[in-house]
Formats: structure tokens, C-alpha cells, sequence
């Protein structure tokens, strides 16, 4: 069991296999992030606190919020889950999004980064208004 990753997943196979696995016929799954926006950092924030197990190859049942959700990266050449956001929004939801970590997709991967340094700087303007307020005044 692969318990190394931030994300909670379990698998068979090693962080390794499964980022060099590649999808169906050993090609990445394909997503149009430019039709979408890129990645969306909120919705790969929320990915982060989801668990899920590896049933197949491309293959997820993600757990983590209100319900499971299955996600199926490779069926018909685009992934599918069968949550809200992506059925009816037609949006990279956070349950793809947290698979596509786990399958090691560059672009969601390197999205990491961009995700990291927004939240440094929501943390460095929090702290510069905090220190800024003026100190609460006491009874007299």
C-alpha cells in the first residue's frame, strides 16, 4: 500500500508506477485546461483533503466529502466523474483533479506550485493586516 502521498490515496502500485503508467494504451488522459481556464487552484486546493482508492487502471473511487464519487480518467479519451461539477458544470472537478495528482499529471503537478505560493501570500497579507489593525481598546 502506498501510503506517500499528501493526498490519501491507497494503491497497489508505487508513486512511481503509477506516474509513468500512463492512461489507456499508455497515453495521459486527455484534457483540454485551455477550454477550462487551467487549473483551477480551488478546486485543486479542495483535491488535497480527498481520499480515494485506485480500482482499475485510470480508475478512482474518491472519498472525501459528502458522497463517493468514481472517476474514470480515460473513458471515451477524456476523463468523467460522476459528481455535480463535472456532470452538469462540465468543469475539471476537485475528484479528477485529485486522481490526476495520484496518476501524476504535469500540468495539475506543476499547478502545486502556483497553489503553494497563493497561499504564502494570502498568509503574508493576513499577518501585514493583522499587524496593522489598531490594538483593541480596553475598559477603563
Amino acid at each position: 500500500m502506498d501510503t506517500g502521498t499528501a493526498i490519501g490515496w491507497t494503491t497497489g502500485r508505487s508513486a512511481r508506477e503509477c506516474a509513468t503508467a500512463g492512461g489507456a494504451a499508455g497515453h495521459p488522459p486527455l484534457i483540454d485546461f485551455e477550454r477550462t481556464g487551467g487549473v483551477d487552484l480551488d478546486r485543486l486546493e479542495r483535491a488535497l483533503a480527498l481520499h480515494g482508492e485506485r480500482v482499475g487502471q485510470g480508475r478512482y473511487r474518491v472519498r472525501g466529502g459528502a458522497q463517493d464519487h468514481w472517476v474514470d480518467l480515460y473513458s471515451t479519451a477524456h476523463p468523467r466523474c460522476d459528481c455535480g461539477d463535472h456532470l452538469w458544470r462540465e468543469q475539471v472537478c476537485k475528484h479528477i483533479l485529485a486522481a490526476l495528482l495520484r496518476e501524476g499529471h504535469e500540468r495539475v503537478v506543476a499547478a502545486l506550485a502556483r497553489l503553494l505560493e497563493r497561499t504564502r501570500e494570502r498568509a503574508v497579507a493576513a499577518a501585514v493586516l493583522a499587524a496593522s489593525a489598531p490594538a483593541p481598546r480596553r475598559a477603563a
